[in-house]
């Protein structure tokens, strides 16, 4: 039985009789931390609203969404009897409802007024979602281009960042340090925007900065930080700066830089390589011309 259903936006329009009509057919579930609720090629036979926590949606070991208190996921159960698309994972202990699609079936034909809102609010919420993983598609189909690209490292992390700056709402400015192995210190491979990050705010940062705590506040300042990473090594750091003014760095703000930091390892990689194959071929220039 529901508690709470009304400060919950899938249930906010619902008058109370139509909540005392949902409520026999929706369950309460709770899971641990990192616990599966479901995986992907399961057989989907419920819905899921998150009354407390988070819970992670990934495919391939890739993190497609963050979803928070009043989200929907599983929903297609509702409408086609087909497997699970992707993984849904507790990202903290987490409160759900649990709605079986045969129990909405007959909610449906029992109360037809009353099933017709909440498939209008469930058709909202899946629209706003189809258009965040529209802008994080994009993002990053136009910065594997740019890391595919024949761009020395400068004009790569440049024209990345740039994107970046275009993509990401309320982001004002930026930089990508990249970790230079002969000197063994960070350098700053190119900048943008800035107002008040510097490099050495950047590095007090990177002394503080972990996976599970992306966003880091200074005075006025907010900075999204993500590493840049080969598949065993720290490369570098992509960071967006914000004013609190215009809004705070979003939960889909974080995957997509994040998903765009892991192309870029990949780029800094064929750069440096890129970067030997000329310092060998300039070498072997020289000593064709002592003969």
């Amino acid at each position: 039985m529901m508690k709470t259903p009304k400060s919950l936006e899938i249930f906010s329009a619902f008058s109370e009789d139509m909540l005392e009509a949902l409520a026999p057919y929706v369950k309460s579930e709770t899971y641990d931390q990192g616990v599966s609720i479901f995986k992907e090629g399961d057989e989907g036979r419920a819905m899921y609203i998150i009354e407390k926590g988070q819970v992670e949606i990934r495919k391939k070991d890739k993190t497609l969404s963050l979803l928070t208190r009043g989200s929907v996921f599983g929903e297609m159960a509702l409408f086609e009897d087909a497997k699970r698309s992707a993984d849904a994972i507790a990202r903290t202990d987490l409160a759900l409802y649990r709605l079986d699609n045969q129990d909405f079936r007959k909610f449906i034909f029992d109360h037809p007024e009353s099933g017709v809102r909440f498939l209008y609010n469930s058709i909202n919420e899946m629209s706003r979602r189809l258009r965040q993983t529209s802008e994080y598609l994009t993002t990053v189909f136009e910065t594997g281009r740019i890391v595919g690209g024949n761009y020395s490292l400068y004009e790569m992390t440049q024209k990345i960042l740039n994107r970046l700056l275009s993509d990401i709402n309320g982001a004002t400015g930026g930089l990508i340090i990249i970790f230079n192995p002969f000197t063994e210190l960070y350098d700053v491979a190119c900048q943008a925007n800035l107002t008040e990050l510097d490099f050495d705010m950047a590095l007090n940062i990177i002394d503080r900065h972990t996976d599970q705590s992306l966003i880091h506040q200074l005075d006025q300042l907010m900075v999204l930080s993500v590493a840049i990473r080969d598949e065993e090594n720290v490369l570098g750091y992509i960071m967006l700066e914000n004013s609190p003014d215009l809004g705070h760095f979003s939960t889909q703000d974080e995957i997509i830089v994040s998903a765009v930091g892991n192309q870029v390892g990949l780029g800094i990689i064929k750069a440096y390589q890129k970067q030997e194959e000329e310092a060998r071929a300039r070498l072997q220039r020289n000593k064709m011309m002592q003969f």
